[in-house]
This record gives structure tokens, C-alpha cells and sequence, in this order.
């Protein structure tokens, strides 16, 4: 069988809260839909990383895109990060699809601070269209930086959304959020999550956005690149 169709079978049998993103061939046509669908806004933003000849670490790559993106783009090896084996499994299969090399997948959880991964270093290490809703209300950010931090001294690219809704988009109150985070990053009815992800990093690391970046609330996700102060 087909790599393709070993994937399109492989993906119909995996819950939908572990294929959450939008699954492309390689002329952008949807294979697989989602909740995440990428935009051109998203690939210009993401286009805007110098990735040429340098290692690269995605983690919680899904079913791959941004790990494959960033080969497309230039990266001498790229190594694709997710906890779900069945979801690796369909990344090693869109990789014979795609017939790209340099890319590697492996199963860790960033949740495990001895994971072995740790011990290792790149150029870039990602944490692209990952940290979301779940991940605010259950105070999950914090060490999901913290374990990005650990993988590169030269750049870290996260993407998030720059505010969310705190009744409407997190089915939570300000005062919950309060109990878990500084009080200024909740401001009404709002949590000001990338002035959280931008703090925690300050003053070791010096932010830049590459996505567009307007007043108040946005969708979807901004790109953010860092880089040492």
C-alpha cells in the first residue's frame, strides 16, 4: 500500500483530540481536516526563520507540518517531538509521501522533566500552534517553556495567541486564572498570554515578533522569535 493511503488509514483511527491540526499535501490540499487549518499568513510568518543549514527541534510536532516546513525551508536536520506513537507513526509515513530527508521523529513527553532529550542541544528548538487553552487553565505553560528553554542557547520560536477570552474561549473566571497567574496578566475579562510567554523568557531572552501584530485581541496564533539579551 501506498505510503499516503498506510496515512489516510493510520489518521481515521486516531481520536480526534490527537489529530488536531490540519494535515496537507504538498501542494497545500487538505488530506486530513482539523482544528487548526495554516493560513498564508501562518506560512509567511513561519517563512521569516532562518532556518538554512541549521538543527532544529519541534516539539509537539503533531503529525509534522512545521517539522517538514522547516526542511522545505533550508534546515540541515529537523527532529519532529510528539508523546502520542501512533501519531509518529503517520509522521514516518507523510515522511516517505514527501520523500524528504534529514528529518527524524521521536517519542517524548514534556511533562518528563528527566526526559533524555534534554541533554541534547539545537540551533532552534520550536513550540509552534501547542500551547492553547488546556494548556492556560491548567497552569501547563510555565513548564512547557521551561522545557523548551533547555534545548538551544541561540533561538527559540513559540507561537501563541496573544489573549484569550477568560469566560467565553477558557470556561474559567478572572479569579481562578488570578489564583495561578500574576494578577496583571489578567485585565478584565481577558488573559494577556503573550505578555506572559514574553515575561517568563525577559530579561534572558530578547523577543521579536514575525507575525503581524495589531491592537488587543488577534486570531490566530503570533509567531514569536527569541533570541539571548
Amino acid at each position: 500500500m501506498p505510503p499516503l493511503q498506510e496515512f489516510l488509514a493510520l489518521a481515521g483511527a486516531i481520536a480526534p483530540e490527537h489529530r488536531y491540526r490540519t494535515v496537507y499535501d504538498t501542494d497545500f490540499s487538505v488530506l486530513v481536516p482539523g482544528k487548526e487549518p495554516i493560513d498564508a499568513d501562518t506560512l509567511a510568518s513561519f517563512a521569516r526563520i532562518g532556518f538554512a543549514g541549521r538543527t532544529v527541534v519541534d516539539l509537539g510536532c503533531n503529525f509534522g507540518f512545521f517539522t517538514f516546513q522547516a526542511s522545505r525551508l533550508g534546515a540541515a536536520s529537523v527532529l519532529g517531538v510528539d508523546r502520542e506513537s501512533r501519531v509518529l507513526e503517520g509522521c514516518e509515513l507523510l515522511k516517505r509521501h514527501f520523500n524528504i530527508a534529514g528529518v527524524t521523529f521521536e517519542r517524548h513527553d514534556l511533562d518528563d522533566g528527566q526526559s533524555p532529550l534534554l541533554s541534547r542541544r539545537f540551533d532552534i528548538a520550536m513550540l509552534v500552534e501547542f500551547i492553547g487553552k488546556t494548556f492556560v487553565v491548567e497552569n501547563r505553560v510555565a513548564p512547557a517553556l521551561a522545557f523548551l528553554e533547555r534545548l538551544s542557547q541561540r533561538e527559540l520560536v513559540v507561537s501563541v495567541q496573544k489573549i484569550y477570552w477568560i469566560r467565553k474561549e477558557l470556561r474559567t473566571t478572572p479569579q481562578r486564572l488570578k489564583a495561578l497567574y500574576p494578577a496583571r496578566y489578567v485585565s478584565g475579562g481577558d488573559f494577556l498570554l503573550l505578555e506572559y510567554v514574553r515575561d517568563f523568557f525577559a530579561p534572558r531572552w530578547r523577543m521579536e515578533a514575525l507575525s503581524p501584530m495589531g491592537e488587543g485581541y488577534e486570531k490566530p496564533r503570533k509567531f514569536l522569535r527569541f533570541t539571548p539579551a
